[in-house]
């Protein structure tokens, strides 16, 4: 019986780095990659192959929230040291950066347009960026909690933030008018998501109550 020789030495094909340790993190639009938060860095993930294409450096506090702008070119970013900062994903430069809330951002989503990005504070406040100017356009107080999370209407034609809380509470904002246009209570604990169907009718909430609820958006304007 002829004996078979095993080889002792292997070439590397591909190795995995570690590229995310919990938190944030948000997909591009066409799910081509993923951008997350690795300590104090955000790491930007190939979906095809898991492996990482770069890497933002932060400011050695951990990152709390993420946010990509509607056409994918640029990157939102809030750490520990509640600084809101600007990437530009080509050259993984930090456009610009302003203070944000009193205490951390603990979510954050981008309008539409590009032009407006909305953050959920620690602090129980929601308010609106101008993402040019970094100054303030919208400060909305309310929630009796943690802001957990916030999002546009997907028209932008329709001027509409929601948010969720741990207050168990979703609230609708009118941008125009500045004022909450309804609050919905539905929830027996800490909403943790919220999300609109693609078009533009159905809101939906989900909560650490189990409870996954939906909401008639004509309902709530």
């Amino acid at each position: 019986m002829t004996s078979v020789t095993l080889k002792k030495n292997y070439r590397g094909v591909q190795s995995l780095q570690q590229f995310y340790s919990g938190g944030p993190y948000t997909v591009s639009s066409d799910g081509s990659f993923i951008a997350c938060a690795c300590n104090d860095t955000i790491t930007i993930v190939d979906s095809s192959n898991a492996s990482i294409k770069s890497t933002i450096e932060g400011d050695s506090e951990p990152v709390t929230a993420i946010a990509l702008s509607p056409d994918d070119k640029f990157l939102f970013s809030a750490s520990h040291s509640r600084q809101i900062r600007v990437w530009d994903l080509s050259s993984l430069k930090c456009l610009r950066s302003w203070k944000g809330h009193p205490g951390p951002v603990m979510y954050m989503a981008c309008h539409a347009s590009g032009g407006l990005l909305a953050t959920a504070g620690a602090d129980g406040k929601v308010l609106v960026w101008d993402v040019d100017g970094g100054f303030c356009t919208h400060y909305f107080k309310g929630h009796k909690g943690v802001v957990t999370s916030v999002i546009f209407h997907p028209d932008p034609t329709r001027l509409l933030l929601f948010s969720g809380s741990d207050d168990a509470t979703v609230r609708v904002w009118d941008l125009t008018s500045k004022k909450c246009i309804a609050t919905l209570e539905r929830h027996r604990s800490t909403v943790t998501s919220i999300a609109i169907t693609e078009d533009g009718w159905t809101l939906l909430s989900g909560g650490r109550d189990q409870a996954c609820l939906n909401y008639l958006c004509f309902d709530v304007d």
